[in-house]
């Protein structure tokens, strides 16, 4: 069954009215019906009337995937039975972590059984699942809860927050739980790995927190992409930056990488940065305009002042850790304005996402 067939009952059940919620904040109602801040899907369209709770991009990074049940103890009283997956694999490429919340009266084998279906008819093979105790007696505590995403800084308000630190902290592994792991090949586009985590959350201790929460089912899609190491990890020489600039007035980095909604550059950027930094340097009357761009999820607001915290970051690391005067730079963040690609598929918007150095 794919995903639009269950479209109109999922879409009935998420506008249908929440008498669970009746007594709880407005606030955090409405944070579980809207999407987090620049959150998108990422190859695999979302179940039916869900919302990204919260999402994590990291352009490189390993994912360890359980291939075995959870076996051990987590309490200190039994350190030699360190709990622990009974077999894993890691993998390493541009990784995805998001969190959804289905709307009311969906299960988790209905939620999984549509993901599992979608990515088998794309020739993905699975390479372990399970679900309830199978999974183990304290499978949560090793899956759910430390890869749950606690997200700090200003794009998600505390209420959101809130809500990410506490989704996978209370469930039942004798009621619903359910785990898959797969793996397919894309042609020309390297293996892409997916570990699917659902659970019904079962309340706790947190007040409204918990309340919101209760008797929801809650997602956590981990999607890894191999061929992504090769292309994040390119950069422009100083010499093909002149030529370009020389012959276009412009040239688009993709070596700049940044943390997923922060303008903080990340230590692999260094490279590019350097090279930026040899073109300036051997060419004393150049003077440049540094661009942001963004792809189109999230607000063109949002998006806008996001690019321009980058283009920031970018010029302020070339005038004080590479000597460049910050007179020769101008940083100016257009969002999503000047596409290089459609916003329509992953890799064009992988494309629409970079610094691009224009010769002023």
């Amino acid at each position: 069954m794919r995903f639009w067939l269950v479209a109109g009952l999922a879409l009935v059940a998420s506008t249908a009215p929440f008498t669970s919620w009746a007594q709880v904040d407005p606030k955090f109602t409405k944070t579980l019906d809207s999407n987090a801040p620049g959150s998108g899907d990422q190859l695999l369209p979302r179940y039916a009337g869900s919302f990204i709770v919260a999402q994590t991009k990291k352009d490189f990074d390993e994912l360890v995937l359980p291939l075995g049940k959870a076996v051990g103890a987590s309490y200190a009283s039994e350190p030699d039975k360190k709990l622990r997956y009974e077999k894993t694999q890691t993998v390493e490429g541009r990784l995805t972590r998001t969190i959804y919340v289905v709307p009311e009266g969906r299960s988790t084998l209905e939620v999984v059984r549509n993901y599992t279906n979608e990515l088998e008819g794309k020739g993905a093979k699975a390479l372990f699942q399970c679900s309830k105790i199978e999974c183990g007696e304290e499978f949560h505590k090793l899956h759910g809860v430390p890869r749950a995403l606690k997200p700090e800084g200003t794009a998600y308000d505390r209420t959101r927050r809130d809500l990410t630190g506490n989704v996978l902290e209370y469930v039942d592994p004798n009621a619903d739980q359910r785990l898959w792991v797969g793996q397919w090949t894309r042609d020309g586009a390297g293996d892409v790995y997916v570990s699917i985590y659902a659970a019904t959350q079962t309340g706790g201790s947190m007040g409204d927190i918990s309340s919101a929460l209760k008797g929801r089912v809650l997602v956590m899609l981990d999607v890894l992409e191999t061929k992504a190491m090769q292309q994040n990890l390119a950069f422009v020489s100083a010499e093909q930056i002149g030529g370009a600039l020389g012959k276009d007035g412009r040239v688009a980095l993709y070596g700049i990488l940044f943390d997923f909604d922060k303008a903080d550059l990340k230590p692999e950027s260094d490279k590019q940065l350097a090279e930026m930094a040899t073109l300036l340097k051997s060419s004393a009357g150049l003077k440049v305009f540094i661009v942001g761009h963004t792809d189109n999820k999230g607000t063109l607001a949002y998006n806008t002042d996001l690019s321009q915290r980058r283009a920031d970051s970018v010029a302020k690391a070339l005038a004080t850790r590479f000597g460049i005067a910050a007179d020769r730079m101008v940083s100016k963040g257009v969002g999503p304005l000047s596409p290089l690609a459609s916003n329509d598929t992953e890799e064009g918007q992988a494309k629409n996402r970079r610094v691009e150095l224009v010769r002023q």
